[in-house]
């Protein structure tokens, strides 16, 4: 009685919501669910070690875990210290299928490490140099990116990029904007 694990079932009404929103068939949905659930030992949600393992297996990648705590972090939209399949599948889509301002918006949470809405000079020079270093380019590399984006991509010149700020410099450098960009890898 009191030891029994509970059963993770994906609603129909869930289903139909996930389908909606992320544009992907009931069939697909219940797939991505199936192995979601598997991946989180049947309990629905992942904790950030096996969002990590998920995701590098997802992405075939294998430097990927130097960043994925950071794309955890933006991937949990309720900030739960968990990932549950909606937000997964949501933000999977978003970030590999999306618009460019899609991945934009989940790249910034990747940046915006202490959550305080702006990215500042640490917090870019950081993710900047996870991302140069998984890409193969050098430490110096990743200085002049950082330079370069906290320079043109503050319109302002307050020394921090807002949300705003950030998606349309890489929306509108598209060099930088890809070089920026977590899920590009």
């Amino acid at each position: 009685m009191g030891n029994q694990q509970k059963v993770c079932v994906l609603a129909t009404k869930d289903i139909q919501i996930l389908s909606k929103t992320t544009g992907k068939s009931e069939n697909e949905i219940r797939q991505w669910y199936n192995r979601f659930l598997q991946e989180s030992n049947n309990t629905g949600r992942m904790n950030k070690q096996q969002f990590q393992l998920y995701y590098a297996n997802l992405k075939k990648h294998p430097n990927l875990d130097t960043i994925t705590d950071h794309i955890f972090r933006a991937f949990d939209t309720d900030h739960s210290n968990s990932i549950d399949f909606q937000e997964f599948l949501i933000a999977s889509i978003a970030t590999s299928e999306g618009t460019d301002r899609q991945k934009f918006e989940y790249a910034f949470e990747v940046y915006d490490i202490n959550g305080d809405d702006m990215i500042e000079r640490k917090e870019a020079k950081k993710i900047l140099n996870l991302l140069c270093r998984i890409q193969g380019f050098s430490e110096n590399d990743a200085v002049m990116y950082t330079n370069t984006l906290m320079l043109t991509f503050d319109t302002n010149q307050d020394k921090v990029l807002s949300r705003t700020e950030f998606i349309n410099g890489c929306l509108h450098d598209s060099t930088l904007g890809h070089i920026s960009n977590p899920f590009t890898i």
